[in-house]
């Protein structure tokens, strides 16, 4: 069956030499044409017969297979709740998407004085865009998140205003930012959007790199201060095969993560967990029960 609806493409692409060479992507192009994206077949996951959902307590829950994109848990997904430090994702796809990782920013006093999480940056220090982005996602520095909103827009509220305008862009109508860094608990989003707004993330290596270090070591651009990290993430290189991706915490918002799990057969899991009072716990339990519940 195959092999005859390849034969019938190449016999109608044949037949129409006339179109115009502009109608055509040329190689080398971002739309390069390739066979394989014709007739890529992906495998879409079932669940097992007689297989109870797991009891999940916190106020929303979502888990998708990242190639099919296909739902395989869901609760309360369009619950709108504080989302903490989730924010960050965010901040981090502006900037990746609109700077250069070795530029140099000079972070300001009101950077280096916020509180909270922080990579302990100093006032009047140069470092990198790079360098922060670890910071920023390792340790989940609000210092970073500032620094770089700064560095971006001119201030964090400039900064702010492009975050929810990036958040239209991308179809996240249940979302709405405050801060760079989620400090506060006055922004709010969904399990559903978290969850869209990383599987854009999820195509860029850097971030997949980023978020997979359970610490590094990054320096001002003189050498110095050295900044030693540590990641938030408490399940990278558990027996579950957790690569990422990000974690928060508020008083509001409760234990909040997403994170990227791998199965044995190498299928990515993305969970979205949103106030928990066991943030870790429960997306253990929740990844535990999808690679043992699901067939590929």
């Amino acid at each position: 069956m195959l092999r005859a609806i390849l034969s019938f493409l190449l016999l109608g692409s044949l037949q129409t030499n006339s179109l115009e060479a502009s109608m055509l992507p040329s190689l080398g192009s971002e739309e390069e044409f390739e066979l394989r994206d014709l007739i890529e077949i992906k495998s879409t996951p079932t669940l097992k017969e007689n297989k109870i959902e797991p009891v999940i307590y916190a106020d929303a829950a979502y888990a998708l297979d990242i190639t099919s994109n296909t739902i395989l848990y869901t609760n309360n997904e369009h619950d709108k709740l504080a989302i903490a430090s989730l924010t960050k994702l965010m901040t981090a796809y502006i900037i990746l998407e609109e700077e250069q990782l070795g530029d140099i920013v000079t972070v300001s006093r009101n950077a280096s004085s916020k509180e909270g999480s922080k990579m302990w940056l100093g006032s009047g220090e140069t470092i990198t865009v790079e360098a922060l982005l670890y910071g920023l996602l390792i340790q989940s520095g609000n210092d970073a998140a500032t620094a770089l909103a700064e560095f971006n827009a001119g201030s964090e509220e400039n900064f702010v205003e492009k975050m929810n305008q990036k958040a239209k862009l991308l179809g996240l109508d249940e979302t709405h930012f405050t801060t760079a860094s989620g400090i506060d608990d006055e922004g709010y989003s969904t399990a559903q959007d978290l969850a869209r707004l990383s599987m854009y993330l999820l195509k860029n290596d850097f971030i997949r790199n980023i978020t997979s270090l359970t610490s590094a070591t990054v320096t001002g651009t003189d050498g110095y201060p050295t900044h030693n990290l540590t990641s938030t993430n408490e399940l990278l290189d558990s027996y579950l095969n957790v690569k990422g991706l990000k974690t928060g915490k508020t008083g509001g918002a409760g234990e909040c993560l997403i994170a990227v799990g791998e199965n044995a057969a190498q299928h990515e899991i993305l969970t979205v967990m949103l106030g928990s009072e066991d943030r870790f716990g429960e997306t253990k339990l929740l990844l535990d029960w999808i690679y043992n519940s699901y067939v590929w």
